[in-house]
């Protein structure tokens, strides 16, 4: 039985959750609840269902991160990326990172290279290697250098 709202809540809504031990008590029926946790207003619960949503590996969990990857905020979109690294190897997962390292938001991109590198995703190292010409931080640069060097290995 999965779940409800008021106890997922209670699970996530810790100052420093610990999203491993979190995800070991949650089945795939959890999955729609933490979608809908992962639109709550409350930046704080959005944030870690999203987390949470990364860590169960799943085809159906990424509907949630799409959620994210596609928001106004780019809190939420920082939360995606990030979560992705756990999903990277399902083809889904894949394009939402191709998508985020275009991101207008530089923390956006930050996190989707880093989710690259994490995820040793060779089929993006393409446009990875062009990040590094478009860039106009430093520290971007410097970032997207050191991912394609690490995913051309």
């Amino acid at each position: 039985m999965p779940h409800t709202r008021e106890e997922l809540i209670k699970m996530i809504d810790l100052d420093e959750p610990d999203y491993p031990e979190i995800v070991k008590k949650l089945k795939e029926d959890d999955i729609p609840m933490l979608i809908e946790l992962s639109k709550d207003p409350n930046l704080a619960i959005a944030t870690k269902a999203v987390s949470c949503l990364g860590l169960m590996n799943s085809e159906k969990a990424l509907v949630g991160i799409k959620v994210a990857a596609a928001h106004p905020n780019p809190v939420l979109r920082v939360a995606a990326a990030h979560a992705l690294k756990h999903s990277a190897s399902l083809p889904s997962a894949v394009q939402m990172i191709d998508h985020l390292l275009d991101d207008q938001d530089v923390g956006v991109r930050k996190f989707a290279l880093k989710t690259v590198q994490h995820g040793n995703i060779r089929s993006l190292k393409t446009k990875v290697e062009k990040m590094n010409t478009k860039e106009n931080t430093e520290l971007m640069k410097n970032l997207s250098k050191e991912v394609f060097q690490k995913i051309n290995r």
